[in-house]
């Protein structure tokens, strides 16, 4: 039986922008809040769960999950492997759509194509920001929970443990991904959630997505910032995947030993 799980991952101690999770987006929505609601309408998505860890700080996305009558898995903080795949096995996912609490704009329409797209191929991992064409905050990757098993056993290295996925796409690695591109490059918007200039941007965006009646959808998005580039200025001084950039230090580090 096909059970299509979308873990969201998501914390308040980040050490860029902390509480992020948890900060008021719009007169109704918190960030953590609002990209479950943008999540809701998928066709294809059976189960989300929010995995959070074990800290006390994190307690309170687990109450708005209870509020919301979403599913919480609390795990570890820094092993984000080892919580996403305790996750899948308690809440028996066939198949995990991985996304992570920093893209509070995601539209269900992007993770749908994604899981379309893994299921008309033969490939044992799709993801849309291999080869980044998707705006920075629409990032999402999909696999089998036989292909999470497998990487959660052959990972060792820091960098594979906290991004979850690395391990599938090196070059020793026997898996066979591949990446679903955008109809157009626009991998220079930058619209996930890492610093307070991040947020001062996509609370703008969110407020005026939340003066529609109608579900905001990604082209709508970018039609809306193309219209007022000055949004982009905001936050253009910082670089994608800074966060993955720093954990191949620590790799460094942790083969030096």
């Amino acid at each position: 039986m096909t059970n299509i799980v979308a873990i969201i991952q998501a914390r308040q101690g980040s050490s860029r922008l902390p509480g992020k999770s948890m900060m008021k987006l719009t007169e109704d929505y918190c960030v953590l809040d609002f990209m479950i609601q943008r999540l809701m309408p998928s066709i294809r998505i059976n189960k989300i769960v929010v995995a959070t860890t074990h800290s006390e700080e994190d307690d309170t996305i687990e109450d708005l999950c209870n509020a919301l009558g979403i599913a919480c898995f609390r795990g570890s903080e820094r092993n984000v492997l080892e919580r996403f795949y305790q996750a899948a096995v308690k809440y028996k996912a066939s198949h995990i759509v991985r996304l992570t609490g920093d893209c509070p704009l995601q539209d269900y329409r992007v993770v749908d194509d994604l899981i379309n797209g893994y299921f008309d191929s033969s490939v044992d991992c799709v993801a849309n920001a291999i080869f980044p064409t998707y705006p920075d905050g629409f990032d999402a990757e999909m696999f089998s929970f036989l292909v999470l098993e497998k990487v959660f056993k052959l990972a060792t290295l820091p960098s594979e443990k906290e991004h979850v996925t690395p391990y599938i796409y090196k070059k020793s690695s026997p898996f066979i991904y591949k990446n679903i591109p955008f109809i157009k490059d626009y991998s220079h918007f930058r619209l996930t959630l890492d610093t307070k200039e991040d947020f001062q941007l996509i609370q703008i965006i969110a407020l005026w997505m939340s003066s529609h009646k109608t579900y905001i959808h990604l082209p709508e998005i970018l039609n809306y910032i193309e219209k007022n580039p000055e949004l982009l200025h905001i936050n253009n001084q910082y670089r994608r995947n800074e966060g993955y950039e720093k954990s191949l230090h620590e790799d460094s580090d942790y083969l030096d030993k």
